[in-house]
């Protein structure tokens, strides 16, 4: 017995982890104006004051008190089909099915210009999130039946504009992570891939837990000439310590949990190349190498249980787009995106099917009246193959009780609206304004 819910609860904490830690299912949809570009820009202010998700110093480029709300729905599928005769389940249970469900994902933004030089603000977002769900009945059931991530961060601001042409930024990230996952216990019957075992009704372990944890960003945009603007922004990897549960239909074993999410660093430019247009394009790494190892350890005793090994690399993200001003009130933009996801062939698991990815868009705002504009944006995501390896001769999965080799397949599409809103009235403008000459 003490084997059984040993090895149900290393089983249920590794997809934990690992469900809170894929690069790929971070929750890029921050700001509507930058995905209409595919996030070309961020990091500079052009996106507006959603911008300071990336960097808390495009705080500065909106005067007066504005807000910000972003909408974005995704549109997933994701499925994993088995290679038949690869493991105990797999020549007769059947694939996946669709595991990815659909998600509306709010963020919302406020900015308060209190002199010439300071700015406050404050972002309500989820960096981080997924839900999938797979058939009960799969051949993948013991490595996953569910999983649900949820991730809110609120994050004061504060932002410095000395000169004209240059801008910093700091904010203080408070962040709240909750997960629960399922899957079918790894008992001798399922293992024997027994149809009484194996079915919808298969016994199913849940893990459940939650934390807090503190981070911080920061930043700058500087303009080296009139029409260029840099900005670098860094957003501090965030620990949080989650208490939850092991529920078996034996009982419920507490349990304890140190989860770091990573950094981010942002590189963005922006030039106006004409009254007309701007060029946009950025450059994104967080840093998901940096998770080695997670201790777990029974809640109340402080024994360890495991420790989680990661064997991510890297994330990148690569953009590049532009904004074209048709008439006073419209301004379209457009840009491509391309993901090098952390995670690869040989350590990717069940619980996310995520790859290389390639992201379209298209995008507009509509300048309502002098307080009021509405953006909107799509787009449409080309996701490699997220093929599966798992089996006892793989290294990353030393523990596999069940072989699984598997087809993958996905793609996403991104439907986005925002409101922007101005609450002081602005200056007027004087359209004929007399020449300044010197002497």
């Amino acid at each position: 017995m003490k084997n059984t819910l040993r090895l149900s609860l290393v089983a249920a904490v590794s997809l934990f982890a690992l469900e809170a830690s894929a690069g790929g299912f971070a929750v890029r949809q921050q700001s509507v104006t930058s995905q209409g570009a595919s996030y070309a820009g961020t990091g500079t202010g052009a996106g507006g004051i959603s911008g300071m998700f990336w960097n808390p110093a495009a705080i500065t480029s909106k005067e007066g008190r504005n807000s910000e709300w972003n909408f974005s729905y995704i549109n997933a599928n994701s499925s994993l089909t088995p290679t038949v005769g690869t493991g105990v389940l797999n020549g007769g249970a059947p694939g996946s099915g669709n595991t990815a469900i659909g998600a509306l994902i709010p963020a919302s933004y406020n900015s308060m210009q209190i002199n010439e030089q300071i700015w406050l603000g404050l972002s309500n977002t989820a960096p981080f999130g997924s839900r999938t769900k797979p058939n009960d009945y799969w051949a993948g059931q013991i490595y996953g039946r569910s999983s649900k991530l949820r991730n809110i961060n609120v994050t004061p601001t504060v932002g410095y504009k000395p000169y004209d042409w240059l801008s910093f930024g700091f904010g203080v990230q408070i962040s709240y992570l909750d997960v629960s996952l399922q899957r079918v216990i790894p008992t001798a019957a399922t293992l024997a891939g027994l149809a009484a075992a194996t079915g919808p009704n298969a016994p199913t372990s849940q893990l459940a837990g939650d934390g807090w944890g503190l981070g911080y960003t920061l930043g700058f945009t500087v303009r080296p000439t009139a029409a260029t603007e840099i900005g670098v922004g860094f957003r501090s990897s965030v620990r949080h310590n989650l208490q939850g549960n092991l529920r078996n239909p034996g009982g419920i074993t507490p349990i304890n949990a140190v989860l770091n999410l990573p950094e981010m660093l942002t590189v963005g430019l922006s030039h106006q190349f004409t009254n007309d247009f701007k060029g946009l394009a950025s450059v994104e790494w967080t840093n998901w190498s940096r998770a080695k190892t997670a201790p777990v350890t029974v809640g109340g005793i402080g024994a360890p249980v495991t420790g989680i090994h990661f064997r991510y690399q890297d994330g990148w993200m690569f953009s590049l787009g532009g904004e074209y001003k048709l008439n006073q009130q419209l301004t379209m933009r457009a840009g491509v995106g391309y993901e090098i996801s952390p995670i690869t062939d040989n350590v990717r698991q069940v619980a996310i099917l995520d790859n290389d990815r390639l992201w379209l868009s298209i995008g507009a705002t509509y300048q309502w009246n002098e307080k009021l504009s509405i953006d909107a944006a799509y787009t449409h995501i080309f996701i490699k193959d997220p093929n599966t390896t798992i089996n006892a001769a793989n290294p990353a999965f030393l523990n596999a009780a069940v072989d699984l080799v598997a087809k993958g397949s996905a793609r996403a599409d991104l439907f986005s609206v925002a409101l922007k809103y101005r609450w002081d009235t602005p200056p007027a403008r004087l359209s004929n304004a007399p020449v300044v000459r010197k002497g």
